[in-house]
């Protein structure tokens, strides 16, 4: 009975600290826990495949980047047959894999989807602005792989980037004062740059607004657009934002 209890509490042991060996004899890495070695040099790895993105893990047409979120499936890797690249799966969507420093596009261009804020008299309503990369449209692209959700860049490279911000808005302002309309720059939760514009204390008018910035991002840095509505004192207030082909945000890393 002593020896059946000792046997017991000693395969957890084993279980928790096994390290698996393919093609060899030795571990070379005492943090391994998968190693496949090549001895010979004539054996390969391959990954599970797909034949394009429709067919990867989480697809869905409804979504706006066209993937469901499942943070469970971190880190997947699968190879794309029609893009012929690897992509990993990030909990959220699914992105380049590998991208060589020396030949990568360094820049990446999102299309600002419709959003809208509001006031009534001092109580006013903030959005982050939504964001796409349209499919089959050469001006929008996500070489930098870093379009996070539907709202939010994450950054994948430490470095200095022009950010190029343009948006077309329009809306109604109906008081005593005029009304302030912010968009602002959030890197992870704290604003770091933002632009500005005045409506007058009755008005019915659309605006054109454009601003480039330089910001040094870190990696895992979170990158959101807020818009926002200031009011003083009384008044009714109302805008929307972006929707339309003028509408976007650019990254571009120049360091």
């Amino acid at each position: 009975m002593k020896k059946y209890a000792s046997l017991v509490s000693i395969i957890p042991c084993i279980a928790i600290n096994a390290q698996i060996i393919i093609g060899g004899n030795n571990i070379s890495n005492p943090y391994t826990q998968l190693e496949l070695q090549n001895t010979d040099e004539k054996k390969a790895l391959i990954l599970p495949a797909t034949n394009d993105n429709t067919t990867l893990p989480q697809y869905n047409v409804l979504q706006t980047d066209g993937y469901n979120n499942d943070p469970t499936m971190e880190g997947m890797l699968m190879y794309d047959k029609k893009a012929q690249i690897t992509k990993v799966y990030d909990g959220s969507s699914w992105k380049q894999a590998f991208i060589p420093e020396h030949t990568a596009t360094t820049w990446t261009r999102a299309r600002i989807e419709s959003a809208s804020a509001a006031c009534l008299s001092i109580l006013c309503s903030s959005n982050n602005l939504p964001l796409s990369i349209p499919a089959n449209d050469p001006q929008f692209a996500d070489h930098l792989s870093i379009r996070h959700s539907a709202d939010t860049f994450r950054m994948r490279q430490k470095g200095i980037y022009r950010i190029n911000f343009n948006a077309v808005f329009g809306g109604i302002n109906v008081g005593f004062t005029g009304t302030k309309i912010n968009i602002a720059i959030l890197v992870n939760g704290e604003q770091k740059a933002y632009m500005s514009a005045n409506a007058a204390f009755i008005s019915l008018n659309n605006y054109a607004v454009s601003a480039d910035t330089v910001l040094f991002l870190d990696v895992n840095s979170n990158v959101n657009f807020r818009i926002s509505i200031d009011n003083s004192a009384f008044s009714i207030s109302g805008y929307t934002f972006g929707g339309t082909a003028d509408s976007n945000v650019s990254f571009e890393k120049i360091l």
